[in-house]
């Protein structure tokens, strides 16, 4: 389980405070996936970065599984916006770059279950191609192998598909969802997309305008169900986040 009790993050550009975060308290169970959704600028990028360890000065409590969340003693993934592949490693290499950070021997199982995941991502021609050879939507995918080889205990996607064309990012979307089912990662992802936020997540936090703090969790009776837009639950809960999100822009 990954529980956040209090977090609150500044910044001090300029010598001048800035209330960026919180206070937010949160506890996501383990293999469930959240949706993070609100106004921009809300500190949902600054939430992923604590939890990533990226961010490391901040106030209140952040456990995994009952230990201080600590990216040398937990398996944490993280996608970012721009998918964070290594330009000068082929789509094969850094799919094994996590293994490597994390400094584990390649096993005949590593070895199968990157076979298992590239073919289910269809990437598997794409193995001995550099990022610039990719499209956005092989960029992603490719991303998404690399966090689900790994194993993690908790996994982080900042705006992951955001980048991605309409056609591709549904597809996308539909991939990773797939492969979340498969293997039940606890997840924790931002969006800018209601539509995202329902089809994928299970739980959808809302949070407020900078310092962002959470407005609503929503218990999301729509997660993971295709053709979204024919189902009349959608609209109504669609209207509700986009009601709820306005709302906490103005608090």
């Amino acid at each position: 389980m990954l529980e956040i009790d209090e977090l609150s993050v500044s910044y001090l550009p300029d010598k001048k405070a800035v209330h960026a975060l919180g206070p937010i308290s949160l506890k996501v169970d383990s293999s469930d996936i959240y949706a993070l959704i609100g106004p921009s600028g809300c500190g949902k990028s600054t939430l992923l970065h604590v939890l990533s360890g990226i961010i490391k000065d901040y106030q209140g409590q952040v456990t995994l599984n009952g230990k201080k969340i600590n990216p040398k003693k937990h398996d944490i993934g993280f996608i970012p916006q721009n998918f964070g592949l290594l330009a000068w490693k082929t789509v094969y290499k850094n799919c094994l770059l996590s293994l490597r950070i994390k400094e584990k021997a390649i096993t005949s199982s590593h070895i199968e279950r990157i076979d298992y995941i590239m073919d289910k991502l269809n990437i598997t021609s794409l193995r001995d191609r550099y990022p610039r050879e990719l499209s956005g939507g092989q960029k992603q995918r490719a991303a998404i192998a690399r966090s689900f080889i790994m194993s993690p205990d908790l996994l982080l996607m900042d705006e992951p598909f955001s980048a991605l064309d309409a056609l591709t990012r549904e597809e996308a979307q539909e991939l990773f969802v797939d492969m979340w089912n498969q293997y039940k990662t606890t997840t924790v992802f931002s969006t800018h997309s209601i539509e995202e936020a329902i089809y994928m997540g299970k739980k959808i936090v809302i949070m407020s305008h900078c310092p962002g703090t959470i407005v609503e969790i929503i218990d999301n009776p729509l997660f993971n169900t295709k053709n979204l837009r024919e189902h009349n639950e959608f609209h109504k809960l669609s209207a509700h986040l986009r009601n709820v999100v306005k709302k906490g822009w103005k608090l």
